[in-house]
């Protein structure tokens, strides 16, 4: 019976230390697809020579199960339309079909505007915008690139170029906005003006900035 219990005590050990290995596997996945949809969004403004916008959808609405999988985990690339001389218009389309981020992690608009605010960029804004398999629209942060390809502040868009992007690893409990953070599981980057990165891989990096 001694030898039993132990036995299902090293069983549970390492069920646990498997879920961590998941979980820490899963935001290394989340934070390497993040950065690949940046640089789609980056060159999707290039490309078209107009401004581009990569969504994430925020809107929470427990009731729908489409949002629920969705919130703070799906992500696309939008662009913004023209006349037919060339000039903006302030209608948007999404170009790209979107990425669902692996189970379990979410975008986080408070982590990613700390980030930004310690290291001096810009902070995402929000927009209403219709997404692929939706009829109506949804509302969505988005980081913003001009034509030129540079990553720009929302609010402030000749000041702060660039952006901090931090993703946790966790749980969402219904009606809760913030996902539950597990174990302090977060990961990022920073997007510099030049459109390089600097990659946050542990909570240490991200926190001393």
């Amino acid at each position: 019976m001694a030898v039993m219990a132990v036995i299902a005590i090293l069983l549970s050990l390492a069920a646990v230390g498997i879920q961590n290995i998941d979980r820490g596997q899963a935001t290394t996945s989340a934070l390497a697809v993040t950065e690949a949809l940046f640089d789609e969004a980056r060159s999707a403004a290039r490309g078209h020579g107009t401004r581009a916008r990569l969504l994430i959808h925020s809107e929470m609405n427990d009731h729908d199960n489409d949002d629920r999988v969705r919130y703070l985990g799906y992500i696309c690339v939008a662009i913004q339309l023209t006349d037919q001389q060339g000039a903006p218009t302030n209608n948007w389309e999404v170009i790209t079909r979107g990425t669902q981020l692996p189970n379990g992690v979410y975008f986080s608009v408070k982590e990613s505007e700390d980030a930004a605010g310690r290291v001096g960029v810009g902070s995402p804004g929000t927009m209403n915008i219709k997404l692929p398999g939706f009829e109506q629209t949804k509302e969505c942060y988005y980081y913003e690139f001009n034509a030129e390809g540079v990553c720009m502040d929302a609010d402030r868009p000749s000041e702060d170029p660039g952006a901090a992007i931090i993703l946790v690893g966790g749980s969402r409990p219904r009606n809760e906005a913030e996902p539950i953070m597990l174990k302090n599981n977060k990961v990022g980057f920073v997007v510099w003006r030049n459109g390089r990165t600097s990659i946050y891989r542990s909570p240490n990096q991200i926190d001393d900035k």
